[in-house]
């Protein structure tokens, strides 16, 4: 088993801190906003650890599912039900049409990026 650096920055449960350390490595996922809903749902930002160099995330972590397309931020909404869950968000307008009222608008800034990077589940994006 490799080591991995996860960083958390936010107030995370515990629940919450184990699932994102199970599903990524060399990165820094900070809380941005709770849910004005409810708590259980969380809005994260995903950034590649700062300290590790791009040909070194290629070549050491096999976790990482599609290295070519790691992207230097990736935005993502943790949901509690039934399990926790994360849905990949592009845009403030996408947040908005998939969780309408859970966040203030244009919380998520207008940028070209990479689609997301994809967790060690395999899971398909929607695009």
């Amino acid at each position: 088993m490799h080591s991995t650096s996860v960083e958390l920055v936010g107030d995370f449960d515990s629940a919450e801190a184990r699932f994102l350390r199970r599903q990524f490595d060399d990165c820094r996922i900070e809380l941005i906003a709770r849910s004005l809903l409810e708590g259980r749902t969380a809005l994260l930002r995903w950034q590649p650890a700062a300290d590790v160099p791009p040909r070194a995330i290629e070549t050491t972590s096999p976790r990482v599912t599609d290295r070519r397309r790691r992207p230097l931020v990736a935005w993502y909404v943790l949901e509690h039900e039934p399990d926790l869950r994360l849905t990949p968000i592009a845009t403030s307008a996408d947040l908005e049409e998939r969780f309408p009222g859970h966040f203030p608008s244009d919380i998520v800034p207008h940028q070209p990026a990479r689609k997301g990077c994809l967790p060690f589940g395999g899971w398909l994006w929607p695009w």
